[in-house]
């Protein structure tokens, strides 16, 4: 009979000390996460964001409204004014000079010589008038020259 209680108090006496392990196993991995989570928060200064793209919009969606405030909406393609300028220039004006920029109707040209600046002034109004015939009428109102 012995036998059997010293048997039957061995079995039990073994298995509560497993469920105790591992009971305080859970309690461990437990409390390591939640101090993980803890830790984390606070190096993220905050909860962390249930829906991260929530307030993220994209460029396309502001761009026309951008554009329109610096003055470049309805303007034309880059390369389309530096052929245009070729045409309306020739070619000897047109590889001494280049557009740089095109805003509100008002042409910014760059020539790398101030007599060059100088015969252009003097060109305004045929210059204006060959734009006007090879682009349309009031994209460009006025030509500014930079040397």
């Amino acid at each position: 009979m012995t036998e059997k209680m010293d048997k039957k108090s061995a079995d039990q006496s073994s298995t509560p000390k497993r469920s105790v392990y591992r009971s305080n196993q859970d309690k461990s991995s437990r409390s390591i996460d939640w101090m993980r989570a803890l830790v984390l928060r606070q190096w993220r200064h905050g909860e962390p964001v249930k829906n991260p793209t929530r307030n993220i919009q994209h460029a396309g969606e502001f761009l026309d409204k951008l554009l329109e405030e610096v003055g470049a909406s309805g303007s034309i393609e880059e390369k389309h004014l530096h052929d245009a300028w070729e045409k309306v220039a020739g070619d000897f004006i047109a590889k001494n000079s280049k557009p740089e920029s095109l805003k509100k109707g008002v042409l910014v040209l760059r020539v790398i010589q101030p007599a060059l600046r100088f015969q252009l002034e003097q060109m305004k109004g045929k210059l204006l008038q060959n734009f006007k015939h090879e682009l349309g009428e009031g994209i460009i109102k006025t030509i500014v020259l930079k040397v």
